[in-house]
């Protein structure tokens, strides 16, 4: 790729590997054993690069660089570091990934058809970058257009190729030049008003491909394997749909992308197998518990139980604590799932002071009117409350499941939960079952696994093993449904406890999954994921490499238990990490209360 000027070159890969993210998560764990507080909290930020002077110092170098840009670029502009790169970037008051990879899409479509070039759409996958593919014989012309069309705009390229993608240039610095990177992806980045986190980069860009256009007719093509005349194009990467476009199929098809007709591949007009296009719904379960009302019936249902029949998991404080995670896991929703069609919250006739119940996209669900005559109310118990999900009245056959602590941290596909033809996939834990028997000494996330254990044991005579990964569950609602049936005695005894018990099955989060797969409709998925007991002195380090890097598709930041441990060291961790990784509000927001972080004391029962 032809190099520009510096300005052209503004991205540059600064950002050298913390001196936390060198040192082994066993020695830090020893040095916060050893260091005082203050003392470990001053090392751990020096080494993130997150201590005040080195704030200051990094502001005054992008402020810099923003004045140096002025003279070329119009504004309003700031300066961000994303993902080992700097780069000019446009400040936005909303963000969703969807809306991202239509707008650089639609850049480079407008530039092409105002140039009079010709393209076809290749790929237009549901919150993947959209793929456009141009004849090599027209690449100059290409990337003429674009440039001019980016006049004054900042706009980057990210030549893609076999051996890792290159360093981002500024689309300026291919004015004047006769060739181009045969793939590339073009972008703007964007960065949140008023913090300047940096949102989105080359991941949500729009990928060009220069495809070989056939001088002369080819009898058996190599690549394709089928003979191919003159004015075909040949694809230089693979992809899911062609090969090749004949130069003797006759006019482009045109297909609806983003709102917008586009010249396309013929066979993108159909529906792909592998396409997931029936509606999806989220579940949340969520709980007030600073609630005094609340609080008086949690104290006397326990009180009836008697303590000594609890395991110290079923109810301690911790899983009540509330750091407004649902709120942070609503925008990860928005910014980077905004394709699920609607949202239910599960609550005990509670609603967050700053959730927007006109919405039309959110419902809160009461317990009452989720588990009707069943069951056992008030309940405190989170297997009770999944044990009746699928009782939501209007909830759709495919459906996700979040605990609140869940967050989607990059755009993410339909088909990361469900196979086209409507195949459940599950994530697998390396973690393992007990042998021993169930008994009040297991923590509940283990008594529930065993009895799934023996119940699937004699429904099927096949042995489970495993746990699954704390992210969000795909699940079947009709499943959920005949499973209730069949396990009727099982289904209705969780119900009825209203705290934790070792009788308890573990629906949603691990029976379902193993029942959907013994039966032939769930098959195991591939996720890259993160799981941070926020308890744990390396969790801040892992924090601020996550923020940097955004490549978890999901991560769920979990508290085991926060005795011995300062709530207010956690509180002010989770707070600057989350209002970063996620600082715009989202639609589910009352205006009155999108902005700023104020904690809402409130969560749902943790899976522990």
């Amino acid at each position: 790729m032809p190099v520009g000027t510096a300005t052209d070159r503004m991205p540059e890969r600064t950002m050298s590997p913390s001196l936390t993210s060198r040192v082994p998560v066993r020695l830090q764990q020893q040095a916060h054993r050893v260091l005082p507080a203050p003392a470990w909290r001053l090392a751990r930020d020096v080494g993130t690069g997150t201590t005040a002077w080195q704030k200051r110092v990094t502001a005054a170098r992008f402020e810099r660089m923003r004045r140096a840009a002025e003279p070329d670029v119009d504004g309003p502009l700031t300066v961000v570091r994303y993902r080992n790169e700097r780069f000019l970037a446009r400040p936005v008051d909303r963000f969703r990934a969807a809306d991202t990879l239509a707008a650089n899409a639609a850049f480079v479509a407008d530039a092409l058809e105002r140039a009079g070039v010709r393209y076809l759409v290749v790929e237009a996958p549901v919150n993947r970058r959209r793929v456009l593919a141009v004849a090599d014989t027209d690449r100059t012309a290409a990337w003429a257009a674009l440039v001019a069309a980016g006049d004054r705009m900042p706009v980057y390229v990210r030549e893609l190729s076999p051996r890792g993608d290159r360093p981002s240039v500024r689309l300026g610095s291919l004015a004047g030049s006769s060739t181009g990177p045969t793939a590339a992806t073009v972008f703007q980045v964007q960065a949140a008003a008023g913090s300047g986190e940096a949102l989105a980069g080359p991941e949500l860009g729009c990928v060009l491909e220069f495809w070989r256009e056939l001088a002369e007719d080819v009898p058996d093509d190599h690549q394709t394997g089928e003979p191919l005349c003159a004015g075909s194009w040949v694809a230089p990467r693979r992809n899911r749909w062609v090969d090749a476009v004949p130069g003797d199929i006759g006019e482009p098809a045109r297909w609806v992308v983003d709102g917008v007709e586009r010249p396309a591949v013929p066979a993108l007009t159909g529906r792909h197998a592998f396409d997931v296009d029936f509606p999806i719904d989220v579940v949340y379960t969520w709980v007030d518990g600073s609630d005094p009302a609340w609080q008086e019936r949690k104290a006397a249902a326990h009180a009836a139980v008697g303590l000594g029949e609890l395991n110290e998991f079923a109810s301690n404080e911790s899983r009540f604590l509330s750091r407004d995670e649902l709120r942070y896991s609503l925008r990860s929703l928005d910014m980077y799932a905004s394709w699920v069609r609607h949202v239910y919250l599960v609550t005990d006739d509670q609603v967050p002071d700053w959730l927007d119940v006109s919405n039309p996209r959110i419902t809160v669900v009461s317990h009452r009117e989720l588990f009707a005559d069943r069951g056992k109310l008030p309940t405190f118990n989170s297997h009770a409350i999944e044990s009746q999900l699928h009782h939501v009245p209007g909830l759709s056959d495919h459906f996700l499941y979040l605990n609140d602590d869940f967050f989607f941290g990059r755009p993410v596909a339909p088909q990361t939960f469900f196979d086209g033809n409507g195949l459940a996939r599950f994530f697998t834990s390396t973690a393992k079952l007990g042998l021993g028997g169930t008994g009040a000494f297991d923590r509940p996330v283990m008594s529930g696994g065993k009895n799934n254990r023996d119940l699937l044991f004699k429904a099927f005579d096949r042995v489970v093993t495993n746990k699954f990964k704390h992210v969000p569950q795909s699940l079947h609602r009709d499943l959920l449904l005949e499973m209730e049936e069949r396990f009727a005695a099982e289904f209705a005894a969780t119900a009825g406890h209203q705290f934790r018990s070792p009788a308890d099955l573990s629906i949603v989060s691990s029976l379902h999954h193993h029942y959907a797969y013994l039966s032939g409709r769930a098959v195991e998925g591939r996720m890259r994921y993160m799981y941070a007991d926020i308890a744990a002195p390396e969790t801040a380090r892992r924090l601020e490499r996550m923020l940097a890097s955004r490549n978890y598709d999901t991560f769920c930041l979990n508290d085991h238990d926060t005795s011995g441990v300062d709530p207010a060291v956690q509180q002010q961790m989770l707070h600057s990490f989350l209002s970063r990784y996620f600082p715009l509000p989202s639609s589910f927001e009352r205006m009155s209360h999108s902005k700023g972080g104020t904690p809402v004391t409130g969560t749902s029962p943790q899976t522990v």
